[in-house]
């Protein structure tokens, strides 16, 4: 049952959402997606958001493949009614379906990147070379633009032809997947849908703004990329660090933590609660006060930090049992005013009623044509002051936008229907 509380931050996380889009910072930019699933489109979502148009080109009848994960993979993944994978990575976009294997196809995507500011692809090398859209078939086409690209591991090297998902490539290559693990015996975790993805579209919209302000000092277009391997190491940036300066690292033997101060504890209605206290000194005379524990300073074992060190499974132990005696609610009530270092363990069920992401726009809600009822999507993660974001609207239908793409390139009405008889567009 939602509460009224949530109910009211709810209410307002419109208030950076604008749907006079001539107000918005990139409304003059024009935006060609050619990605596929999630990790180059996750860019053009972004500039999306920010007001840019958006086309994105599909295969006719099939469109994009992302489409088809949910209903793929819903025996490991949550099903729902509505394709929730499509809608937050292609929302706001305008849906060309478009064969790029045709002549007819390639003529109009030349006519659509002469006019085009930015062009996206995360294609694998050999299909780019094939439907003949790398950098240096479009750019001279039209000096200005931004050719953006992302890979599984670059656009270099002896794997830079092969795909990849953000598992293999983000994950895994990182070393993000091996260092997650409680120890060394455990197997290897296996990340939820875009987990990599996500932040890696971020970087190539980094890299576009980038190149756009560049170009804003030059005049010129050019390339940039960014690939799954970069980012991912950039997440696992700080253990790739120490190991490129011949650190040692601990064995994980047993999934213990290190001290009760990075802790994780299972709190009373079966949920967790996670300690960082990273100035003991400071917050954990304050902790003790608050969780009623004061007691434990006359406890030889840990009546002084040396003490605490030597003893910190048993007073881990101890504080297992003291956070059993609540709910995940009623330990965060206490330590919240406490300037204690913590936070919660969320499950994605937990967000639509999370204030914090309410009032802080983290989760937005979709325009009212988009859904029958009240439905909030999750924001991009770029915020800037007095600059307003679209009202998100739902994914485009495969080739929902081609007609009105083609008559805006000149096509008349007869050329578009004969082209769609070729089967080269959809609608």
């Amino acid at each position: 049952m939602e509460d009224n509380e949530s109910r009211k931050s709810k209410n307002k996380i419109l208030i950076n959402m604008n749907q006079n889009e001539d107000n918005l910072l990139l409304k003059d930019l024009k935006v060609i997606d050619a990605g596929s699933f999630i990790a180059g489109p996750v860019s053009t979502t972004i500039l999306s958001d920010f007001g840019a148009k958006v086309i994105k080109i599909e295969p006719p009848k099939t469109g994009d493949s992302l489409r088809h994960l949910m209903e793929r993979t819903k025996r490991v993944n949550p099903y729902s009614k509505e394709n929730y994978s499509w809608h937050l990575t292609s929302r706001n976009k305008q849906s060309l379906a478009l064969d790029l294997n045709s002549q007819e196809g390639q003529e109009i995507l030349k006519d659509l990147v002469k006019e085009s500011d930015v062009f996206v692809t995360n294609m694998p090398k050999r299909i780019r070379d094939k439907l003949k859209i790398n950098a240096m078939d479009l750019l001279p086409l039209n000096d200005r633009l931004i050719y953006g690209s992302l890979t599984g591991y670059g656009e270099e090297g002896p794997d830079s032809h092969r795909t990849a998902f953000d598992t293999m490539a983000w994950w895994a290559r990182s070393g993000l997947m091996d260092i997650v693990r409680p120890s060394d015996n455990s197997l290897p975790a296996n990340p939820p849908i875009g987990m990599g993805d996500q932040p890696t579209g971020v970087a190539l919209y980094a890299s576009i703004m980038t190149a756009l302000y560049r170009r804003e000092k030059t005049g010129k277009g050019g390339e940039v990329h960014t690939s799954l391997m970069a980012n991912g190491a950039w997440s696992n940036g700080s253990m790739i660090q120490a190991g490129l300066f011949g650190a040692n690292f601990p064995d994980r033997k047993e999934p213990f933590p290190l001290h009760p101060f990075g802790g994780r504890f299972e709190t009373k209605d079966g949920r967790f609660l996670l300690l960082a206290i990273i100035d003991a000194a400071k917050e954990w005379p304050k902790f003790l006060k608050v969780m009623n524990l004061e007691y434990l300073n006359k406890d030889e074992r840990f009546s002084s930090f040396k003490n605490l060190n030597s003893n910190f499974r048993e007073l881990y132990k101890e504080l297992e049992k003291e956070f059993l005696k609540f709910t995940l609610d009623e330990i965060s009530n206490k330590l919240r005013p406490s300037e204690v270092t913590f936070g919660v363990l969320s499950k994605s069920t937990d967000h639509a009623k999370d204030k914090q992401f309410l009032e802080n726009e983290i989760l937005v809600k979709f325009d009212e044509t988009s859904f029958a009822s009240e439905t909030l999507t999750v924001n991009s993660p770029v915020f800037l002051k007095g600059e307003s974001k679209r009202l998100p609207k739902r994914g485009p239908a495969i080739g929902e936008h081609s007609k009105e793409i083609l008559f805006n390139l000149g096509k008349s009405a007869e050329e578009i229907e004969e082209l769609k008889q070729k089967g080269i567009i959809d609608f």
